[in-house]
């Protein structure tokens, strides 16, 4: 296997990965062949379903009978397969055994690769493959697949196990995206000269604010401003880049969300994944749906479904990314009977957000001025987070409060936490809070007097020189 000699050292470097290499494109079977031993194991199963009259078998039955079977199956192949072949070596089989099973039930050749810890993009460009390793540089090597047609079918397989088996990636389809058993999103094409997949894996699923905290992205003072902030019911827009972990810290917030209440997730592609034990509320997670026909016949967007869970007596409402007119039934939800929801924006700086919201309104054929003033009524907070100077590291940089409209009509901002010299992270200002909001966060649990009192925050005073204090 190649690969490049620039991957930077650390505690997983790319030789780390190099057993990926293993399954398939190196073993000498086709990935047809494979694929049809895969199939013969699943047929396998449904006769045992078949004949206990089950619909489906226990997981650990289940993965115990598929195990037994592959094993067999593989046996009366390789019988075959010796006649014009050379034997597989016993390494080999077992390998050849894992990756029917992970075309089973995982992710198939790039299982290894994912259940790899610190694992969080996986991008394959044709031959080669870009590994995002948290806390390191990224990592380039060889793609797992040996041909165009063997990444085609493996994107094929994955996503008809996915259940959009009508997605099928081909030239009358040329982009699909789905998700793998593990919730990794993927996206695949075939417009850019080589098959392009980008594997997303969603680290952190369980992660609060404490964890937060644990990885240097607040420090405790803001942690529990956060934390009463959502608590208050104030509206909050997390903004930031792509891939600045605006994600993982509206999953954080929604944990602090009481158990009494309930909430309504809203996503394009499910990555919030606060319908789970982990997380207090009661939460109800909704996903668009795209068409299933030329006409666009059944598709669902993000304006449609906010609409739907206001039908579910939701206490709260988050939306994974406001892009386009759902801005406007987002806002007005805000404003009106949600108050204390949440939704991210891609905006880099602060200063973008109102121009960015103003220009997602404007869809909707609302003029400036109304959108200034529905966003002034509906938007309490804004909270940035951005990539930070090392590897993997994320960190929030800006708290700002929206109250009141300026003498020009535009929304008033006021800038309580501001990123400090050195490293960026936020600390708070001399600007105080509203007197409304401030009586609100205080009876959440939070004492704004600790921002007067606190103006370099609560970071780690080895962390002010630029230095990250070892763990």
């Amino acid at each position: 296997m190649t690969t490049s000699s620039s991957a930077g050292a650390g505690a997983m470097g790319v030789s780390d990965f190099a057993r990926t290499a293993s399954l398939p494109g190196t073993l000498p079977v086709p990935p047809e062949e494979i694929q049809k031993l895969r199939v013969r194991v699943a047929e396998d199963l449904r006769a045992v379903r078949e004949r206990q009259q089950a619909q489906t078998l226990e997981a650990e039955e289940e993965r115990e009978l598929a195990e037994l079977f592959a094993r067999r199956q593989i046996a009366a192949w390789h019988a075959e397969f010796t006649q014009k072949n050379p034997p597989l070596s016993q390494e080999q089989r077992s390998i050849l055994h894992e990756e029917v099973l992970n075309l089973t039930f995982r992710a198939g050749a790039l299982q290894r690769l994912l259940d790899q810890p610190g694992v969080q993009n996986i991008d394959i460009d044709g031959d080669v493959m870009y590994v995002d390793v948290a806390g390191q540089q990224r990592q380039k090597m060889a793609s797992p697949f040996a041909s165009r047609e063997q990444t085609i079918a493996w994107i094929n397989t994955m996503a008809a196990q996915s259940g959009h088996g009508e997605r099928q990636l081909s030239y009358a389809s040329p982009a699909v995206e789905f998700r793998l058993p593990d919730d990794s999103r993927v996206a695949a094409n075939v417009l850019t000269r080589n098959v392009s997949v980008s594997i997303r894996k969603h680290g952190g699923r369980a992660w609060t604010l404490g964890n937060l905290l644990q990885e240097g992205t607040v420090d405790q003072l803001l942690a529990s401003f956060l934390s009463a902030a959502v608590r208050a019911h104030m509206n909050i827009v997390i903004c930031g880049g792509m891939t600045a972990g605006k994600t993982t810290l509206m999953r954080a917030m929604g944990r602090e969300i009481p158990a009494s209440e309930r909430l309504i997730t809203l996503e394009s592609s499910l990555e919030l994944f606060l319908d789970d034990a982990e997380t207090p509320c009661h939460t109800l997670a909704f996903e668009t749906r795209q068409s299933n026909g030329e006409d666009g016949a059944g598709a669902i967007g993000l304006s449609d479904l906010i609409e739907i869970a206001l039908r579910y007596n939701a206490d709260r409402i988050m939306v994974g990314e406001v892009r386009g007119k759902e801005s406007m039934a987002m806002l007005e939800a805000m404003s009106a009977s949600q108050p204390g929801s949440m939704c991210t924006l891609h905006a880099d700086f602060p200063k973008d957000v109102i121009t960015r919201l103003v220009l997602r309104l404007s869809m909707a054929d609302l003029s400036a001025e109304t959108s200034y003033r529905l966003i002034e009524g509906a938007v309490h907070l804004m909270v940035f987070v951005k990539k930070g100077a090392k590897p993997g590291e994320k960190i929030v940089s800006h708290v700002w409060e929206v109250d009141g409209l300026n003498e020009d009509g535009t929304p008033s901002m006021t800038q309580l936490f501001a990123p400090r010299p050195g490293d960026g992270r936020a600390v708070p200002t001399a600007f105080q809070m509203s007197p409304e909001r401030a009586e609100q966060i205080a009876a959440a649990g939070f004492n704004p007097l600790l921002l007067a009192q606190y103006p370099h925050g609560t970071w780690d005073p080895v962390e002010q020189s630029g230095e990250r204090r070892a763990s």
